[in-house]
């Protein structure tokens, strides 16, 4: 029967009609021909029988349409129940970290999707095999799974954990009932006795208008075409999923719209989702990246990844772990991405500006480049790759860059974004401690030409004014320097300190030059986070050394870094972090991740459309993401970091390498971005 209830609604109703209209016509007939002469006799026994065989079939007829309608009513409201379980699951889940919230509501919003475009068409097929076999349930379990797995986790409180799993519940019960109706049919057996009893009365009915004629002609009319509507009606509103009365499936398919344009995630504002349009990819194909259904999504790393570059390396390992999350766990193993590998093109980007262009320009030769993320030095970035990829409206994300010039202004053109805390924070808070804790009088700041070492310099000297320093003096230095002279000049000049944000290997050279210099171990050698890397530990062992960067001691009170991310890291890589901005590179990509969540469009071959204004316009509207190194938020400038905790660590326990493990700030203090601003 399933080609019945398939018709559209005049079909049915033409063929309900033509057949009742034909089988009355030749009963009719029939009853004409055979008994018109006992047609007064035969109409009087018919008319006694009318009201019995009316009461009959209306009996039957009222009961089939009010089981079929109560049916139609129950799927309807199950599909009013999934979406509000559906509901209730998104809002569970915006008490997770970021990026399990984000996991959740990606599975959940897929989930909504597959159910409303394959799993109701199935639903309305006879084969159950397709039933099981659906998007829709693939995507259930994998939704099942995911919350399911976070929900037990000892970081999730028991409130959200239970109402994850009641929703999920819920879900489950949904489509298990839905299913049950999907399966059932209405008897055959009682359509058939209607359509009998109908068939009967119309007979009676044709008796008596063939005994009185007349207007009675029109009643038999009447009760044909009531008979043909009830059963159209019946055969109509007996497939819930298929055929003319059918139900509606909006609630879902508008729940799965408000999920994966980021309405339910806490860092989006509801005035600030996304619902990205294939038309502009029509009108421009170059704002565009379409990527095949098999292919896979191609990222870069553009970073510092020499031999000897641990800050680099230790960046990229972040992204490495951030991939490894995207199934909802640190099993070793790459997750997918909407249903797609994350493939990542490195390049290093030599902490140089030749280097971040070079780097740059190879990278955006790739038309199906998505986004990078980098650059490991802020010289990199300057002037060099940033506005190649603002030009080019491709995503940049640095999770290393600190350099205040970076963000100093707004640019509506700008596709650049960092995790990394802006160096006006570590500035000041190194000046508190060189300035107040250890009080020092003179201080020699040394730069070594790059902008990250320029620039943070700068913002050292200024703020450490206020503590009545008497006198401050710069020197530069470059990695083929003689730094044994600089060193002897620094301690000959009666300095009592010596502030050096310079990078590797120019930071080892410096402190080795001061430990073999006559009166070096007296004085007080403070860098910051470029030098507080595993291959200085050695040279800063041999001096009166003290590093500034991001306090990560404060990471052991966010529960997910302590439960899931450190163990992964170790487990992944045998030995403590090389240097203090994996977590941050982690959040780098994962927001990247995210962006791509809320900015794809699926095409009907399963191919993907990523606009590329929308995946910066994503990143623009990024206000609380609770990530594992901080809390982003981003502003016009791409500053997401509003604010940091920067800890001085006193060698040999500085907090990366082997003595990470031991590393507790000698001196450590929270900043805002807005406070040190206004603190000009």
């Amino acid at each position: 029967m399933t080609w019945l209830t398939n018709l559209p609604i005049g079909v049915l109703l033409f063929l309900t009609l033509f057949i009742v209209g034909i089988i009355s016509g030749v009963a009719y007939w029939l009853l004409h021909s055979r008994f018109g002469d006992n047609r007064e006799r035969n109409g009087m026994a018919a008319a006694a029988y009318m009201t019995a065989l009316g009461s009959l079939f209306a009996i039957l007829t009222g009961f089939l349409i009010n089981s079929e309608y109560a049916t139609l009513r129950q799927a309807q409201s199950l599909v009013g129940k999934e979406s509000a379980a559906a509901s209730r699951l998104a809002w569970a889940s915006e008490t997770l970290p970021s990026v399990d919230t984000a996991l959740v509501q990606q599975r959940l919003g897929t989930y909504l999707f597959d159910s409303n475009t394959s799993d109701f068409k199935a639903f309305g097929s006879s084969d159950a095999e397709a039933v099981q076999n659906s998007a829709g349930f693939q995507s259930l379990r994998e939704l099942q799974s995911i919350s399911f797995t976070i929900a037990s986790r000892p970081y999730v409180d028991s409130s959200t954990s239970n109402a994850m799993e009641e929703s999920m519940a819920e879900l489950t019960n949904v489509r298990r009932d839905l299913l049950s109706i999907a399966g059932s049919q209405m008897p055959l057996e009682l359509l058939l006795l209607s359509a009998i009893a109908g068939f009967a009365l119309i007979i009676n009915a044709l008796f008596v208008a063939l005994r009185s004629g007349g207007n009675t002609v029109y009643v038999a009319f009447g009760i044909i075409l009531i008979v043909a509507l009830d059963l159209a009606l019946i055969v109509g509103i007996s497939a819930p999923f298929r055929g003319p009365f059918k139900v509606d499936s909006s609630p879902v398919e508008t729940m799965a719209s408000e999920v994966q344009s980021g309405l339910y995630l806490p860092w989006v504002g509801p005035g600030d989702t996304l619902k990205p349009s294939a038309n502009a990819c029509k009108d421009d194909a170059s704002t565009c990246v379409r990527i095949g259904p098999d292919d896979p999504l191609q990222l870069a790393a553009l970073l510092r990844l020499g031999s000897s570059d641990a800050s680099g390396i230790d960046a990229y390992r972040g992204i490495e772990l951030a991939i490894d999350y995207l199934d909802g766990t640190f099993d070793g193993s790459p997750g997918q991405l909407l249903n797609r590998d994350v493939a990542v093109w490195k390049l290093d980007d030599r902490c140089s500006a030749e280097g971040g262009r070079s780097g740059a320009g190879q990278l955006l030769n790739d038309e199906l480049l998505i986004a990078t993320i980098g650059t490991t030095c802020s010289g990199a970035a300057y002037q060099a790759a940033e506005p190649l990829f603002s030009e080019a409206g491709v995503l940049l994300v640095s999770a290393q860059n600190t350099a205040p010039v970076l963000t100093a202004k707004a640019d509506g053109d700008s596709t650049y974004f960092r995790t990394a805390p802006n160096d006006l924070i570590q500035g000041a808070v190194v000046a508190d401690f060189v300035g107040g804790d250890l009080g020092l009088d003179r201080i020699a700041v040394v730069s070594d030409g790059s902008v990250y070492s320029d620039e943070l310099g700068t913002v050292f000297e200024a703020k450490v004014g206020s503590y009545g320093v008497a006198m401050t003096k710069s020197f530069s230095v470059t990695p083929s320097s003689d730094f044994s002279a600089l060193a002897s000049e620094i301690i000959g000049g009666g300095f009592q300190g010596v502030y050096m944000p310079v990078n590797s290997p120019v930071c080892e050279n410096l402190m080795d030059a001061i430990a073999n210099a006559q009166g070096g171990n007296q004085l007080a050698v403070v860098t910051s986070d470029a030098c507080v890397v595993t291959s200085s530990v050695s040279a800063a062992n041999r001096v009166n050394a003290y590093g500034s960067g991001p306090d990560v001691t404060a990471l052991a009170k966010n529960p997910f870094y302590e439960s899931e991310y450190k163990p992964a890291y170790l487990s992944s890589y045998g030995k403590e972090p090389l240097s203090v901005w994996n977590t941050s590179a982690f959040d780098a990509a994962n927001l990247v991740f995210d962006a791509i969540r809320r900015g794809a469009i699926v095409q009907s071959d399963g191919s993907l459309l990523l606009p590329r204004s929308a995946l910066v316009e994503a990143m623009r509207v990024v206000d609380g993401y609770g990530g594992v190194s901080n809390r982003l938020a981003c502003t016009p400038t791409g500053d997401c970091a509003q604010s940091a905790t920067i800890g001085i660590f006193r060698a040999p326990a500085w907090p990366v390498g082997s003595s990470a493990q031991f590393a507790q700030p000698v001196f450590s203090k929270t900043k805002t971005l807005a406070s040190v601003v206004r603190g000009k």
